[in-house]
């Protein structure tokens, strides 16, 4: 599995390069392609829903098997979860080259998921998602609810439990951590590995936009909310229509390509500003504003890896102590492999001794000097 992911990261991971003149890519201008492009490629997929323990429906896509003969049956299944703002469709995206397909084609089961409030999973059995309620929620009940929903989901399908990789992407290795901290018995007992891909934890060196606008999150976040907006990309029609109509058209096409290698560390070689308008056609998708407050109080505190702080008052309430308990990661009892890009300016991982204390890391393997987090 290393093998593969780390070759995928030096060729493939999300770095977006085919030509939008050709017809094949024509279909990711539709949200709704995704099936689409699987049958396309001659993947099946299946859609899958998943009720949280408190209430959320996640929507989970199912590669069921490879256009190779013989990797038809079915082998262990890999569960893999996208970043901030991102989808499952984000892993299709590429094409016939997409770590869906590719992880299809090596003969594993694949599920793709949707953290709750992106575009497939908008959907809760009692709250409207246009509620402040809804949003009530960051990365943390991602981690105790989502995740081991979407892992519980998967071992009874195919009943292969304790057998599941699991692959995350920036903030989907930042849940798998919390999860595998909070969670440490369902982890032991249900996943085999992590493999991070572009690790976020600790926050300590954060570069970019993220540094910039973390002391300003609590002030903005109030702002937002005094106006009616809940996350960013809630409104997600009407945001993308802007989007794709501003950055579909030059010279605004170069200037939302400055702002992604601003905030995210991408190089030129690695993201063809012609895909611009494909990457905005999916991104960004539902981020709760206490998403963001939480990444931000991690970069503002030099980088501590805890829970949400809600104040000396709301700490008490919550924590029965003023202030937020530390993720102790030292205990995580999966085997955990990182894979690093030199290039990337959140996550805080150049140092050789990030998460070194953690008792389940086996590998850290930076893949290539120009990868940013994206």
């Amino acid at each position: 599995m290393r093998h593969y992911v780390k070759e995928l990261l030096t060729q493939n991971l999300p770095k977006i390069h085919p030509n939008p003149q050709e017809p094949e890519q024509n279909v990711f201008w539709q949200l709704e392609g995704r099936k689409f492009i699987a049958k396309r490629y001659g993947y099946p997929l299946q859609s899958h829903e998943v009720v949280t323990e408190d209430g959320y429906i996640l929507t989970l896509h199912r590669i069921s098997g490879s256009r190779n003969p013989e990797n038809s049956k079915k082998k262990q299944p890999v569960l893999v979860f996208h970043g901030l703002g991102g989808s499952s469709a984000f892993w299709m995206l590429q094409g016939k080259k997409s770590l869906a397909f590719f992880l299809g084609d090596s003969g594993y089961d694949v599920w793709l998921g949707n953290w709750r409030g992106n575009y497939y999973s908008n959907r809760h059995v009692t709250l409207a998602e246009d509620s402040a309620k809804y949003w009530n929620f960051g990365f943390h009940e991602m981690a105790i609810y989502d995740l081991p929903a979407c892992i519980d989901f998967v071992a009874n399908r195919t009943g292969e439990k304790g057998n599941l990789i699991y692959v995350g992407h920036s903030m989907g290795t930042t849940i798998s951590y919390i999860y595998s901290t909070v969670k440490r018995k369902h982890a032991e007992d249900n996943v085999k590995a992590i493999i991070s891909l572009a690790p976020v934890a600790y926050m300590k060196n954060v570069m970019g936009a993220f540094r910039l606008l973390a002391p300003l999150a609590p002030l903005v976040a109030d702002i937002l909310r005094s106006k009616g907006f809940n996350a960013i990309g809630q409104y997600y029609k009407v945001q993308r229509t802007i989007l794709v109509a501003t950055c579909g058209n030059y010279p605004f096409i170069d200037l939302c390509n400055i702002l992604l290698i601003f905030s995210s560390g991408l190089s030129v070689e690695q993201f063809q500003a012609e895909m611009i308008p494909v990457f905005f056609s999916y991104y960004p998708s539902g981020i709760s504003l206490r998403t963001l407050e939480h990444f931000a109080q991690i970069v503002t505190s030099n980088g501590r890896f805890r829970m949400f702080d809600y104040g000396l008052r709301g700490n008490l309430e919550h924590y029965n102590s003023t202030d937020p308990p530390e993720y102790d990661t030292s205990q995580i009892p999966v085997p955990i492999h990182l894979f690093v890009g030199n290039n990337d300016i959140i996550g805080d991982v150049k140092s050789p001794t990030y998460m070194r204390h953690t008792k389940g890391l086996v590998a850290r393997s930076v893949v290539n000097d120009i990868y940013g987090v994206l």
